[in-house]
């Protein structure tokens, strides 16, 4: 075909014509392809705007163009996980169930919270208080401590306060002759004013016969009382009562102290139930309540120097075999001091808490000694162990926050020969 038009070239007129329908086609062929790209180009910036927005995305935020195309970038943000339950959804439970087997007879109650103990990592709760407190209540309006340790002292304010029963609190630092542990007693003691306040304390006593224990001696405890004594004053609470509670060397003891506090056993005396009410009120005479009464120059005053009281009195359930001569270890023999006692002792107006509240299972190996576990008025489980429950009159002894008066009975007749000396 080339070589046909080489030997027969087309007319002048014809090749013109020829040029102008090749540039006419080169032309539309231009045409085509520009109208292709700018159609392809609007397809493009169509698909550009319109997925984002089918997708959710947004592109006017680099943050959003750099997160994946999926449905949670426009969906609301998911619900926050579901909270921990409380153990309290509407509260700790302060309702109390009044028990009529139980009146609020006795002046105190000795008190040492389950899980109080430091060296068992404080398992306390307030749970547990709360149910303690709802019992102690309906028996007197006193409660006396033997520890700050494991926040105790905080949580029995607390379960008042939550029951919104009138009780006082008598706290104790305890002593026993380590320096850590009476500091670490030393500083809760401080933070449970500086968090509680002082209304409902009644005093404080600085041991629990730790030198009868042999783990302080005199001299040294009444400079931790001084200290103590001296601090309140400091912070305006010099109206709180500063004592000890001890059996021995009480003469060097009692000038230093504001009340006089005494652990008193009939049991350990080897005294038989029937006759533990009257030497109880003997040896409170001669030991604490004497001394009281007796001026620098050895004269009989009228009016005692200072309140004294007994801080623990009561009788072990078990076991019956560690008797002390004619004392023995049972509930009926709990049930004759309580017969014989506590009335009495509203009626004779004696200050005294009863030892104590409901059984200790821990002190049995702590001290060695099994008898230690079973002196509550109650097991460990709050089951009431005697049958009955003394029912006196106790107006005299009710509790009145800012009232630090201490009742005492009136003195019995001078029996110098009879008279005990610690």
């Amino acid at each position: 075909m080339d070589q046909e038009k080489q030997l027969h070239p087309p007319a002048p007129d014809q090749a013109l014509e020829q040029v102008a329908r090749e540039q006419a086609r080169s032309k539309r062929t231009s045409y085509v392809i520009k109208g292709c790209t700018i159609a392809l180009l609007l397809v493009v910036i169509a698909a550009l705007v319109a997925l984002p927005q089918m997708f959710g995305g947004s592109n006017n935020n680099d943050d959003n163009n750099n997160r994946h195309h999926d449905n949670t970038a426009s969906s609301p943000p998911p619900p926050p996980p579901p909270p921990v339950p409380s153990p309290h959804p509407s509260g700790p439970n302060t309702t109390i169930i009044r028990d009529t087997r139980l009146h609020q007879s006795f002046y105190g109650m000795d008190y040492t919270p389950h899980g109080s103990q430091y060296y068992e990592g404080c398992g306390v709760t307030l749970d547990a208080v709360l149910e303690d407190i709802k019992i102690m209540s309906q028996l007197t309006t006193r409660v006396r401590l033997y520890g700050m340790d494991c926040d105790q002292a905080g949580l029995v304010v607390q379960a008042i306060k939550l029951l919104r029963v009138d009780m006082g609190v008598m706290l104790t630092l305890w002593v026993d002759g380590n320096s850590t542990t009476y500091q670490r007693q030393y500083n809760t003691f401080w933070k449970f004013l500086q968090d509680h306040g002082a209304d409902h304390v009644l005093g404080v006593s600085v041991g629990n016969e730790a030198v009868y224990r042999r783990q302080m001696e005199a001299a040294d405890l009444i400079t931790l009382m001084q200290d103590v004594k001296q601090r309140l004053k400091s912070m305006g609470l010099e109206q709180i009562p500063v004592f000890t509670t001890e059996i021995r060397d009480l003469k060097h003891l009692i000038p230093h102290e504001d009340a006089v506090l005494d652990n008193v056993h009939p049991f350990f005396a080897g005294t038989r139930p029937e006759d533990a009410a009257d030497w109880t009120w003997q040896y409170f005479y001669d030991v604490d309540q004497y001394p009281t009464l007796i001026d620098a120059k050895g004269r009989m005053q009228e009016t005692q120097a200072k309140p004294a009281i007994i801080s623990e009195i009561g009788w072990p359930t078990e076991p019956a075999a560690h008797r002390v001569k004619g004392a023995v270890p049972s509930i009926a023999n709990q049930q004759t001091l309580l017969d014989t006692f506590v009335c009495q002792a509203n009626q004779r107006q004696l200050p005294y808490y009863w030892f104590e509240f409901k059984d200790q299972p821990w002190k049995a190996a702590l001290f060695n000694e099994t008898r230690e576990s079973y002196w509550g008025l109650f097991d460990k489980d709050l089951n009431l162990k005697p049958s009955r429950i003394p029912k006196c009159n106790h107006n005299v002894h009710s509790w009145q926050k800012g009232n630090y008066t201490v009742p005492q009975p009136a003195p019995l007749p001078d029996k110098s020969s009879s008279k005990t000396t610690n």
